[in-house]
This record gives C-alpha cells, structure tokens and sequence, in this order.
C-alpha cells in the first residue's frame, strides 16, 4: 500500500494489487511448467517435427493453481510467430480438473485438429527464425462445443476461459 498526501492534506492509499514481485498470482492464473524446458528456454529436438530432426511428440506439462470454478480443462499450443499468422499445434479438451499434469507423449483428452488439419500434436517446424510456442492450459467452467478451424477454437477456449496459464519454448530452424 502506498500512502500520500493530496493537496489541501487529504489522506490519499493507494493499494498495488499483483505489482509487486513475488506477488500471489491474479485469481484465475494457473502456474504452468516443463520438466523438459524452462520458460522461454529451447525446446529440446525431440519434440520438434520429424522434418527437422524431431519426433512429434508433445513435451511433458504440469499445472497448479486451477480455479474451484473450473469443471474441465484444456491445453492448446500456438506460434503466434508463423508466417501466415498464429499456427495451432495442438488443441486438447475435456481434461478433468483434478489431472495436474501430462506425461510426455500423451493427451489427457479430446483431441481435436491444428491448424494443419490433423488431430495430434504437431512438433514445432518453423520455415526460418526464432519462433515462441505458448503451451497454454484454460480452466473452463464446462465443456465447450468447438466449431472453425483452429484458430477459432482457440479463440472460443479463451473467451470461455475463467483462467489460464503459460509456458514459453522457442525453437529456431
């Protein structure tokens, strides 16, 4: 809290709610995690696409702080950073509420298609540069009816979203 003094000696408190660090998170926000990467730190290879070395398969995540209004959860990756604009890679729904992580490899739910079309994780595989991967866990207060591409369904899952958290991973070709 901070406190001043407003011209005429009127009392004036301020109080900074989530400024300062350490702070308690904003109500709604998840703390999300990789065992296999650090926050903004490289994407290890072999969760990129085959077509640059990689496997395909999606890392481990974990989760803590779910709302208790939550009912489900979902997970979507993205690269806002793609050439034609923000790629899907992967969008799973339906994720119980008391799941706090996934293992490497696995979908915790319904599996629904990215941006290329196909359900499934698909690894990063940028043409060129640095590009940023948002591993994103929603806390929905039920489940959601997809329709659209992608794009649109992340759109829905974040208009829905009572919460969410991040974590970043780059990946350069």
């Amino acid at each position: 809290m901070k406190i001043g003094r407003l011209s005429g000696g009127v009392l004036l408190a301020v109080v900074l709610a989530g400024c300062s660090s350490g702070s308690v998170p904003p109500s709604g926000a998840l703390k999300v995690s990789s065992p296999a990467f650090a926050d903004g730190a490289a994407i290890p290879g072999k969760y990129a696409c085959a077509r640059q070395g990689g496997e395909d398969v999606s890392p481990p995540l974990a989760w803590s702080g779910v709302p208790e209004a939550a009912r489900e959860l979902a997970i979507v990756v993205d690269d806002p950073d793609a050439p034609g604009g923000t790629y899907v890679h992967w969008i799973v729904t339906g994720i119980p509420v008391t799941q706090t992580s996934v293992p490497e490899g696995r979908a915790p739910g319904r599996v629904l298609p990215g941006s290329g079309g196909t359900a499934g994780y698909a690894g990063p595989c940028p043409p060129s540069g640095v590009h940023h991967y948002h591993f994103v866990v929603y806390a929905l207060p039920g489940p959601i009816t997809p329709s659209g591409d992608a794009v649109a369904i992340h759109k829905q899952i974040k208009e829905a979203a009572i919460g969410s958290g991040e974590t970043v991973g780059t990946w350069s070709n």
